[in-house]
């Protein structure tokens, strides 16, 4: 059970603006008691905040990587928004790493993934136009331009 739970968790980038410093060790607890693991150390920063949001003017930003199964995520969300130390935050679902050289070597031919594109074969023309490009339209007179005019009316 453990392989299956452990192959279904997903890493998320949380993001949290709290009041004091202080208030940031309860959230790192919040995110443990909904099995969230830590995959990186909380960064923090002290801001002086752009306008007032629940009537604070500084506060503190602290941003980390968790994974967790989306169930345990989605219900830290919901307490998140209801602890009266967070001013605000936002819980993202981190991108899939990239592929590198070596995971495309290993994909069998015939399969495209996200980062595996087909590439293009240019082939010659086999027209009779030359490789010159067609020269831009030169602007036409006032005569001209009546003639064509009358030449499209009829």
């Amino acid at each position: 059970m453990a392989e299956i739970e452990e192959k279904d968790k997903k890493e998320y980038e949380l993001g949290v603006l709290v009041k004091a410093e202080d208030d940031l060790a309860p959230v790192v607890a919040l995110v443990r008691e909904h099995n969230g693991e830590m995959s990186t150390e909380p960064r923090t920063k002290k801001l002086t905040l752009a306008y007032e949001i629940k009537k604070n003017k500084e506060a503190f930003f602290s941003y980390w990587n968790f994974k967790a199964l989306t169930a345990d995520a989605k219900e830290l969300e919901k307490s998140l928004n209801t602890k009266a130390e967070v001013i605000r935050s936002l819980m993202i679902a981190s991108p899939a790493p990239m592929m590198t050289a070596a995971d495309h070597e290993r994909m069998p031919v015939g399969i495209a993934g996200p980062d595996r594109r087909r590439t293009r074969v240019m082939r010659p023309s086999t027209g009779t136009t030359s490789d010159a490009k067609p020269s831009s339209p030169r602007p036409l007179s006032n005569e001209a331009l009546e003639k064509k005019i009358e030449e499209i009316s009829l």
